[in-house]
This record gives structure tokens, C-alpha cells and sequence, in this order.
């Protein structure tokens, strides 16, 4: 794949820089319900996805949706389109409304700031999470995976099912924990990886529908959503206090001793934890649930980490010598994509793909649509990790791919979470097979697409 950082020309509003044909206006969707705005939130309220897939392939890759409380907004999964968005025009587009509702939890900081107040954020926290950074901190990684099997294996002994998300929760918790504030951060009973999946549905909630129920009612979620701040402010204010006594994680001390304005250590950390630790472990559990779903895949993976492994556990300094791990990691994020959206909104008139856009449109860019986009993915719904061997010509797009984001804003933590999961997925492929026991398992969305109901499996010690 090409890296996708050729920059269109600059068109003016309205129309094609060399005919001088007007640009296309967006069209939305016709017909009841979908037209009816309140209809339509509704309707993609019960299954955010598929209402993403079902838009960019009965309307096309830039589509006008009818949704409450922005109506309308502008859903983009073309790869020129949000590759002007991103690198090409990125200038004039404002983080917008939309992230207004994340500010609940993640303030002022690493996410919601635009790009000039960003800066200064980003470069304060950047050196934990350069591949040096990463490889000092290799061992706690090796530690954490190791102690991953050796629990694993006592479910193996025992034949009972258990969940991949919650174990891979606890596997993020921990080093994403270690990284941040020094702490592993999955000893509490679960408390705080609850704590962030809450956080997590209470930004999307509070973008649509709860909005309309009175504030000073106290719904299950707001109680929930309570609670769950309770426990990112005990986890901030003991990561602060640890600084002051000279032994707090490494970004947590980095921001405490910087210049950044006081609020920066709860804004900054608990966009960190926010971005960082569910999305992982959701990466990893749909990752194992396809490897579970595709024995070719798992024959392919076993094949490689007993020829390059034998017995031993992976460490960081392996990962160069497993690139189908690497592959098959790949294709889970592309068909599993964590943050499966985000949204930007015009400052100025623009053009995205032929089609005008006003100022102040806010955009949803579907990483959804884009990575299940059959005119860049061929057999989209499948999973096969060969789309990733290099050289491969899967897609000539870099933009029709974007797990982590793109451009300048492309996600901090990619490196260190990447490492991780392959790092995870060759120990485990090496040590266990699993077998799913819950069936096919139906994708829930907030921020993040999450299994409902989770996913059980057994797992079986392999015999080399």
C-alpha cells in the first residue's frame, strides 16, 4: 500500500479547479424512515454500524445523514475524501460539536483540543511512547503476557469457559497501568476496567438520545457514569501523589512536572486510559475470536511461532520475526476497528470527493465504512490476513485504512499497542488453541465496537 500523502489539489467551494463544473452536493438518504431525522437516530442508535454500512452502500461514500442532535451530518468512508480531511486540507477542520460530549471525561486535552492548543500536549507526553520508551519497558509487557498463560492454563486444566474480554481487559489494565502511572491498574476486582468501558458508553450517550431526559433525573446510567468518575479521579489523584513522592509511572510524571496547565494530568490520563485500554484489549479479544473462527489462520500463526519460538514466550525482540502475527493483528483491526468513527467539522467551504461541503458541516469519518468498503477491499467480510504481507497489493489506498487514525493526529499509542497485541497473540497461538463455546458473537458500538455479551471459549494446551 502506498502511504497516501499525496495532497489534492485545493479546489475552490463549489467547484472543479480545471473544468469548472460545480462540485456535487450531498445527498442523503430517501425514504421512510431513514429521511425523518428522529427515525433515523433511532435507527442508528439500535446498531450504529450496520446503519453505517447500510448508508455508504445505498448512498455512496459521502452521504448526508438526518441525525439528532447535528442534523445533518456528513458521513465520509472515501478514501480521498478523508484523506483531504485528514492530510490534505487538515487545516480546516475543527475537532467540532461532536466532541463536546467527550469533554465529560477527558476535559480539555489530548483528544478534544484542536490541533494548535494540541501541540504543546503531544509533545509533552511523546517520549513514552517511542520505540526506545517502549523496549525499556519490555519486561513488564513479557511479565504480564506470561502471567496471562500460566492463568490460562488453568482453565485449560480445568475445561471451564471463559471470557476473552474480560481477560484481555486485565491483560490492558496492567500494562497500560504500569506505562501510565506506574500502577497495574487490574488488581481492583475489575473496578476500573469497568470504570473505563462506562466512560466509554457514557460519551456516546451523551452525544444523542440521553440528552433529552432531564438532567436532575438519576438514571441507571448516570449512576453508573457517577461512579465510573469516582474511579478515574481515586486512580489521577493517587498517580499525582506518587509523582510527588518520586516514584509515578512515566507519562504520568512526564505531565505532572511540564508546564501544561494543572488540569492536563486528569485530562491527559484519562484520554490515555480512555483511548488506550479498551481499545487494545477489544482488539485482542476479536483478533483471538477470528483466529478461533479461521483454523487456516491458525495453522499458519501455530506453524509460525513454533518454528521461530519452540517453546519460549515471544518478547518484544521476536516481533520482527513473526510477521504473519504481525498480518494477522492487521486484518483484526481492520475488520474489528476499535474506534470504529470519529468526526470533524468544516471551518471553511470545501470540496470532499467531488462533493461540496459548507462550513460547519460536521463530518463522521467512518473507519467502519472505509475498512468494509468493497471497492477497496476485495471480499471485505472475510477475514485474511494476507491482505498484509508485504508487498501485497490488497488495496492501493494507505487512507482506506486508518485503525489508529491518520495524519498528524494519528493515535500516540499505536506503537505500544501494536506490540502488545502481536506479542499476545504469538504467545498465545503458541501455547493454546481456543474454541469458541458462545457462537458467533454480534458487535455492540459506543466509541468502541465491543462483543455483546462477551465471547467464551475453552482452551486447549497445544502438544509440539
Amino acid at each position: 500500500m502506498n502511504e497516501g500523502n499525496e495532497t489534492p489539489p485545493v479546489r475552490p467551494p463549489g467547484g472543479c479547479p480545471v473544468t469548472g463544473a460545480g462540485a456535487k452536493q450531498v445527498e442523503g438518504p430517501n425514504g421512510f424512515p431513514m429521511s425523518l431525522p428522529l427515525l433515523s437516530t433511532v435507527a442508528y442508535a439500535a446498531d450504529p454500524p450496520g446503519f453505517s454500512l447500510r448508508a455508504q452502500k445505498n448512498h455512496g461514500t459521502v452521504v448526508k445523514l438526518p441525525l439528532l442532535p447535528h442534523n445533518p451530518t456528513v458521513q465520509l468512508s472515501s478514501p480521498e475524501a478523508i484523506r483531504r480531511v485528514l492530510q490534505g486540507n487538515a487545516d480546516n477542520y475543527s475537532r467540532g460539536a461532536y466532541y463536546e460530549a467527550f469533554e465529560l471525561f477527558m476535559g480539555r486535552g489530548l483528544l478534544t483540543l484542536d490541533d494548535g492548543d494540541w501541540r504543546p500536549h503531544r509533545k509533552v507526553v511523546n517520549p513514552a511512547f517511542t520505540p526506545n520508551a517502549i523496549a525499556a519497558r519490555a519486561a513488564e509487557t513479557d511479565a504480564a503476557v506470561a502471567d496471562l498463560l500460566d492463568r490460562w492454563a488453568e482453565h485449560a486444566r480445568t475445561g471451564r469457559p471463559f471470557d476473552l474480554f474480560t481477560e484481555s481487559m486485565a491483560l490492558t489494565c496492567r500494562v497500560m497501568g504500569l506505562a501510565l502511572v506506574g500502577k497495574d491498574l487490574s488488581q481492583d476486582g475489575g473496578e476500573f476496567a469497568r470504570a473505563v468501558s462506562v466512560a466509554l458508553e457514557a460519551i456516546f450517550k451523551n452525544v444523542g438520545l440521553d440528552k433529552i431526559i432531564p438532567a436532575f433525573i438519576p438514571t441507571r446510567h448516570r449512576r453508573r457514569t457517577a461512579a465510573a468518575r469516582r474511579t478515574l479521579e481515586r486512580v489521577v489523584a493517587q498517580a499525582a501523589q506518587d509523582v510527588d513522592l518520586g516514584v509515578g509511572g512515566e507519562v504520568a510524571t512526564l505531565i505532572r512536572e511540564s508546564d501544561l496547565p494543572e488540569d492536563a494530568l486528569w485530562s491527559d490520563l484519562v484520554t490515555l486510559f480512555l483511548a488506550g485500554v479498551e481499545t487494545t484489549a477489544l482488539t485482542l479479544c476479536w483478533t483471538l475470536y477470528e483466529i478461533a473462527r479461521n483454523p487456516v489462520v491458525r495453522d499458519h500463526l501455530e506453524e509460525e511461532t513454533d518454528r521461530v519460538l519452540g517453546r519460549r514466550l515471544p518478547t518484544n525482540r521476536d516481533l520482527a520475526d513473526l510477521p504473519y502475527a504481525g498480518m494477522v493483528v492487521a486484518e483484526g483491526l481492520r475488520m474489528h476497528p476499535p474506534v470504529w468513527q470519529f468526526t470533524r467539522e468544516a471551518i471553511e467551504d470545501d470540496v470532499l470527493a467531488d462533493h461540496h461541503i459548507p462550513a460547519g458541516t460536521p463530518l463522521l469519518v467512518s473507519v467502519y465504512g472505509a475498512h468494509y468498503n468493497p471497492e477497496q477491499w476485495e471480499n471485505p467480510e472475510r477475514f485474511d490476513p494476507e491482505r498484509f504481507r508485504p508487498g501485497s497489493t490488497a488495496t492501493q489506498d494507505r487512507s482506506a485504512y486508518l485503525p489508529f487514525g491518520g495524519g498528524r493526529r494519528q493515535c500516540i499509542g499505536k506503537r505500544m499497542g501494536l506490540a502488545l497485541l502481536e506479542q499476545a497473540v504469538a504467545g498465545i497461538s503458541g501455547r493454546f488453541r481456543l474454541t469458541l463455546t458462545s457462537g458467533e458473537a454480534g458487535s455492540g458500538a459506543y466509541i468502541t465496537l465491543f462483543p455483546k455479551g462477551g465471547i467464551r471459549v475453552t482452551a486447549k494446551e497445544r502438544r509440539r
